[in-house]
């Protein structure tokens, strides 16, 4: 007789535990259900989207007869000289204006359309495993929430790099 009591004393035990484990679970389930962290999912089109941007024509030329700067180039000169276009534009307004009409001519934003909202942001990194060292440009057109896709795309700068980010809130 006393094995039987024991042997119950053991199972009321374990199910104690059970009972424990599976509150604390509903605890942990209800706190995370409740903070929804930014659900961002890399988007290769997004990747493309930004590395053809990059060579896009410019209107800036630094010189008189110099060839009119690509993107990435335009881009670079912002962040390191921000020099006056030939065309009375500084490089950073030059740059902001050209992002600008490629995102308005490929992303239609609002609260009626697939996507509420896109962020775009120029970012001079010294290394890429520290915080956001110098930020350069930034565009956001629409209501960006937590549901996003982004991607980032790295032009060499010595001694770091710029890392230009784009992502579209749905």
């Amino acid at each position: 007789m006393i094995r039987r009591k024991k042997g119950q004393e053991e199972i009321v035990g374990f199910i104690l535990i059970v009972v424990i484990i599976a509150i604390a679970f509903v605890v942990f389930l209800g706190i995370k259900l409740r903070n929804p962290e930014p659900a961002q999912r890399e988007s290769e089109i997004l990747y493309q989207f930004i590395e053809s941007s990059m060579e896009q024509t410019t209107d800036c030329a630094i010189r008189e007869n110099s060839k009119n700067l690509a993107l990435n180039e335009l881009i670079r000169e912002c962040h390191s000289f921000n020099n006056t276009c030939f065309n009375g534009e500084g490089s950073c307004a030059e740059a902001e204006k050209t992002i600008r009409n490629i995102l308005k001519s490929a992303w239609t934003v609002g609260p009626d359309n697939v996507y509420k909202g896109y962020e775009f942001n120029a970012e001079y990194h010294y290394n890429l495993s520290s915080e956001i060292n110098e930020r350069f440009i930034s565009i956001a057109e629409g209501n960006c929430t937590n549901n996003f896709v982004g991607n980032s795309y790295f032009i060499p700068e010595f001694p770091g790099n710029i890392v230009v980010q784009a992502k579209l809130c749905s």
